[in-house]
């Protein structure tokens, strides 16, 4: 967990479309019990946080964009490479839901049905 590798990677990011590969499938779990139980011990503890939160924004952002762009193109999957499980189950929820209403509004409309939606 050094400032320059992490800095590295944030710029990796930034340049790439797609995901980059993360040093750890849990980089931010362990990031964050690191520097919640052992910030002493980290040289440039505050600067990692924010690399961190960086870096969690940027592939947050794209993974955003991505899921836009997926069900904007008819698409029926895609693929996803070099996301984490955290990264994922944020959006997990959302992302079901509105595959749901896809194919709920695609059904109706290859049936002729109207569109009924109900309150959660």
């Amino acid at each position: 967990m050094k400032a320059d590798a992490l800095e590295t990677k944030k710029q990796e990011e930034t340049d790439s479309k797609f995901f980059t590969e993360m040093p750890s499938k849990h980089y931010m779990e362990v990031t964050q019990l690191l520097l919640k139980h052992a910030p002493d011990n980290i040289p440039r503890a505050d600067h990692i946080r924010t690399l961190i939160k960086d870096i969690w924004d940027l592939r947050t952002a794209k993974l955003r964009s991505s899921i836009d762009t997926f069900i904007k193109s008819d698409a029926t999957h895609a693929k996803l490479n070099y996301l984490t499980l955290m990264e994922l189950n944020t959006v997990r929820p959302f992302l079901t839901k509105a595959l749901d209403h896809i194919q709920l509004l695609r059904n109706n409309m290859l049936h002729g049905a109207t569109y009924r939606t109900t309150q959660d």
